[in-house]
C-alpha cells in the first residue's frame, strides 16, 4: 500500500512545478507594480523604488522563480504584499471554510445526482428520462455566479427565508448561510453526476447477470442496489472526485457572490492587488489538495472492484492489507 501511496506522492512534483511555473510567470507578466498597489497612488519614486528592492523586484524574473522554488521547499511561501502576514497562515485559516463549502456542494450533488441518474436509467426514453437529460444539459451549462445571483433574488430578497452574505456563526446560523452557495455549487456537479450515473447504469442493465439475478427472484430493490449500482460504481466514484477537487478549487465566483469568507475568494482579492506571494500559495494548497483528492478516489477503487486490487498488487501495492 505505502509503495503505491509513494509512487503517486511523488508523481504529484512534476505537478507542482509546472503550476508554480504557469502561475508565477502569468502573475509576474501581468500590469501592474505590486510596489505601487502596496504604497498607493501618492508614494514617491525614492519610496517605489526601495518598495522593490525590498520586495526583490528589481531582480531578473527567472531569478525570482527559482528563489521561491527554492523558499517553497524550505517551508516558506513567504510573507502577504498586501497585509505583510504569512502566506501559509491565510491559507490554513481560510480552507476549512472552503472545504466545509465543497462538502456541502458535493453533497448536494450526490443527493440528486445518483437518485436521478439510477431513475433516469430505468426509464430509459421515457417523458422522465429525457426531461431529467434536458436539465443536466441546463446545470452544467449555467454559470455558477449567475445561478448564485438567481438564488440570492429569490430567497434572500424576495422571500426574505435565507441570507445572501457572509458564513454564520452557530451550527444554525452556519447551515442557513451554507444553503444558497452549496446549492449554487453543487447544481452542476449533481447535473455531471445525473450523466455519468445513467451511462454506468445503462451499461450495466444490459448485462446478463442481471437478468439471471431477476429470474431468481430476487427483489428489483435489491438488484438495483447489489448488482447494479455496485457494479456502476467505477465511472461515478471517478466523476464524484474529480468534481469534488474541483468544487475546492473552483469555488471562487461563488464565495465572492455570497461573500463566504474562504480559500477562493482570498484568491480573488489576491488577483485584484496583485499579490502574488498570497497567489502563489493559495494555488499551490489546491493543487495538492487536488492531487491527493485523485489518490483518494485511486484508493477507493480498490476497495469497489477486487480487480483493481490484484492491479495495484502487481504494482507493488499490498492488497492484503485491505479488507474488504
Amino acid at each position: 500500500m505505502w509503495k503505491y501511496i509513494v509512487k503517486r506522492l511523488l508523481l504529484m512534483i512534476p505537478i507542482l512545478l509546472g503550476v508554480t511555473f504557469i502561475v508565477f510567470f502569468i502573475m509576474n507578466l501581468t500590469p501592474g507594480d505590486p510596489a505601487a498597489i502596496i504604497l498607493g497612488d501618492q508614494a514617491s519614486a525614492e519610496a517605489l523604488a526601495a518598495k522593490r528592492i525590498e520586495l526583490g523586484l528589481d531582480k531578473p524574473l527567472i531569478v525570482r522563480y527559482f528563489t521561491y522554488i527554492w523558499d517553497m521547499l524550505h517551508g516558506d511561501l513567504g510573507l502577504s504584499y498586501k497585509n505583510q502576514l504569512s502566506v501559509w497562515d491565510q491559507v490554513i485559516d481560510k480552507f476549512p471554510n472552503t472545504a466545509i463549502l465543497a462538502i456541502a456542494g458535493i453533497l448536494v450533488a450526490l443527493v440528486i445526482g445518483i437518485p436521478v441518474g439510477i431513475i433516469s436509467a430505468k426509464k430509459q426514453y421515457t417523458v422522465l428520462d429525457n426531461t431529467s437529460m434536458i436539465l443536466s444539459l441546463v446545470g452544467v451549462s449555467m454559470p455558477n455566479f449567475w445561478l448564485g445571483l438567481l438564488l440570492s433574488l429569490l430567497f434572500a430578497l424576495k422571500l426574505g427565508w435565507l441570507p445572501s452574505q457572509g458564513m454564520g456563526t452557530g451550527f444554525v446560523a452556519l447551515l442557513r448561510s451554507l444553503i444558497l452557495p452549496a446549492l449554487t455549487l453543487g447544481t452542476g456537479s449533481a447535473a455531471t453526476v445525473v450523466r455519468m450515473t445513467r451511462s454506468s447504469m445503462l451499461e450495466v442493465i444490459r448485462q446478463d447477470y442481471i437478468s439471471t439475478a431477476r429470474a431468481k427472484g430476487i427483489s428489483e430493490k435489491q438488484v438495483t442496489k447489489r448488482h447494479m449500482l455496485k457494479n456502476a460504481m467505477i465511472p461515478i466514484v471517478t466523476a464524484v472526485g474529480l468534481q469534488f477537487g474541483q468544487l475546492l478549487g473552483g469555488a471562487m465566483l461563488t464565495e465572492t457572490v455570497f461573500s463566504w469568507p474562504g480559500l477562493g475568494r482570498l484568491m480573488v482579492d489576491s488577483i485584484n492587488s496583485k499579490d502574488i506571494p498570497m497567489v502563489m500559495g493559495a494555488t499551490i494548497f489546491l493543487a495538492i489538495m487536488f492531487s491527493l483528492v485523485n489518490l483518494i478516489v485511486d484508493l477507493v477503487y480498490s476497495f469497489i472492484d477486487p480487480r483493481i486490487r490484484s492491479q495495484y498488487s502487481k504494482a507493488g501495492f499490498k492488497s492484503r492489507r485491505i479488507k474488504v
